[in-house]
């Protein structure tokens, strides 16, 4: 079985990374990733690599910086978050400053400075490998990393059928605006909550019969691919080792 070589997330573009094996891109996000979510961001060397390497991935990606900030917004709930460990968040009770009669706690500021970095910088190389590698490149590099078949198969369904829902949503909408639909205001709320429900049901229904028509068509649970011709890159591994040794240097060396 094969799915659709792009999604909404994808940015085709001629890009350094976008010829690079999955397999590596996809160690290197996670490597990186790790690296700075154990990062802790107590000496300001460690915190300026670690963005040194996010931003030169940003900058070989090729994203435009509209596009960037667009898709950053999804971490929008964790800096909403953030934003009142300065007040919760006592620790050893000292306390910097007031705000309109509200103690500014030490630990909480640094808890929030950390959340922030770590939530920017791990959300941005998300967006560099969603789009630099289509979901097919997705599915093939995590075959490649001898993930489990099971975890392969439902990751490649939701990627396809969350596609699939956003376009179907496209369509009702446009369809509703062509009856009248204002989306104004609260009122506007109500047809897109009947909507949403509605293309819920839909796609249960419509996600039972393609898995009933898979099923006596012999599907076994796994996915083949076919093998692909793909570059490698020093550069991904070298980017990958300062990350993971700055880390390990400012946690236990320094």
């Amino acid at each position: 079985m094969e799915t659709t070589h792009s999604h909404h997330l994808e940015i085709h573009s001629n890009s350094v990374l976008s010829n690079i094996r999955p397999e590596i891109k996809i160690a290197t996000t996670f490597i990186i990733v790790l690296s700075i979510a154990f990062l802790s961001l107590e000496k300001n060397l460690a915190i300026v690599v670690q963005t040194f390497v996010v931003l030169l991935l940003l900058y070989l990606s090729k994203i435009k910086i509209s596009t960037y900030f667009k898709r950053l917004s999804i971490d929008i709930p964790f800096v909403l978050f953030a934003l009142f460990l300065p007040f919760l968040s006592k620790g050893d009770s000292t306390v910097m400053f007031e705000f309109f009669s509200l103690p500014i706690y030490e630990t909480g500021f640094n808890e929030m400075i950390s959340i922030l970095i770590k939530i920017t910088l791990c959300v941005s190389l998300a967006i560099v490998l969603t789009a630099t590698t289509s979901n097919i490149e997705i599915i093939y590099g995590l075959q490649k990393l001898k993930i489990s078949p099971l975890l392969i198969s439902i990751l490649s369904f939701a990627i396809r059928y969350i596609d699939v829902f956003i376009d179907e949503f496209k369509r009702v909408k446009v369809a509703m605006k062509s009856r009248g639909y204002d989306q104004k205001g609260l009122r506007g709320l109500k047809p897109i909550a009947y909507a949403s429900g509605a293309m819920l049901i839909r796609g249960y229904e419509r996600g039972e019969r393609v898995y009933n028509s898979m099923i006596s068509r012999g599907f076994n649970g796994s996915i083949e691919l076919k093998k692909r011709e793909f570059k490698k890159s020093y550069l991904l591994y070298y980017l990958s080792f300062i990350s993971i040794a700055t880390t390990i240097v400012e946690r236990f060396l320094i």
